[in-house]
């Protein structure tokens, strides 16, 4: 059970590293902190004061009326609060009021909101797999999904979680093969990934490598903060199975 916020405002003291460079607060949302070697940009954890690639934070703002909402895309104006991914920062960053803190303010949360920034962020994945499927960037069904495994152009193997077994442990075999190994996602059902690639029946799917690849990846790390992008018992390295067939 997520504790139950707590949205009373906090003093600040000169020992909190949030207070500590009132100064800092001018224009911090516009300012780059800085950049790690790989060029990525960073931000400030507030929960854990750490600054950090952007790519494994979720942004919040502050409404007008005083309400915390969730900036999955990075885009929504104002100053922005940044904490890491993860459904357990979340809920102790709600839990001791770092926001109020952080924001300066009283910030009033919806008691769901780690549900509602699940829900994103899984809706921002499917989004992306939509966009990719119109770029040509997907193959769907079990022989074009195995083929594309087989020829090293799978950037992702996506299975329904509910989809065929023999299917999704033959192709899981054929990623093992590969060096690298293509990733696995097992987050979505059959109907969820048939709606966001509009059409039916989407089991065995194949993100291609290619120009959606790498933020679909990160949109997949944050989404692992919040649930295994398994199901527990797929493993990683199943054994080959040799019946003859395409399976459903």
């Amino acid at each position: 059970m997520s504790p139950t916020p707590n949205n009373e405002p906090a003093p600040l003291t000169h020992n909190d590293p949030i207070a500590a460079d009132p100064a800092s607060d001018i224009e911090a949302e516009n300012a780059v902190l800085c950049e790690d070697s790989k060029g990525r940009l960073q931000r400030r954890d507030i929960s854990s004061g750490e600054t950090v690639s952007s790519d494994g934070l979720i942004r919040f703002v502050v409404s007008p009326e005083g309400m915390l909402t969730p900036d999955i895309a990075h885009k929504l104006p104002g100053r922005g609060l940044w904490i890491a991914s993860e459904r357990a920062a979340l809920e102790i960053a709600l839990k001791k009021n770092i926001f109020s803190r952080a924001a300066k303010r009283q910030v009033k949360a919806d008691p769901d909101l780690p549900r509602l920034v699940h829900d994103l962020l899984r809706r921002r994945c499917l989004d992306l797999l939509g966009l990719a499927r119109r770029e040509g960037g997907i193959v769907n069904g079990f022989e074009k999904a195995l083929a594309a495994v087989k020829s090293g152009k799978a950037g992702w193997i996506i299975e329904a979680s509910d989809g065929s077994e023999d299917g999704r442990k033959r192709i899981l075999y054929a990623g093992s093969q590969q060096s690298p190994s293509p990733n696995v996602c097992g987050s979505f059902s059959n109907a969820e990934l048939s709606l966001a690639l509009g059409t039916e029946n989407a089991i065995h799917v194949a993100l291609l490598s290619g120009r959606r690849v790498k933020r679909w990846s990160l949109e997949m790390k944050r989404l692992s903060g919040f649930e295994p992008l398994m199901p527990q018992g797929w493993g990683r390295r199943p054994e080959p199975d040799l019946k003859s067939g395409a399976p459903g």
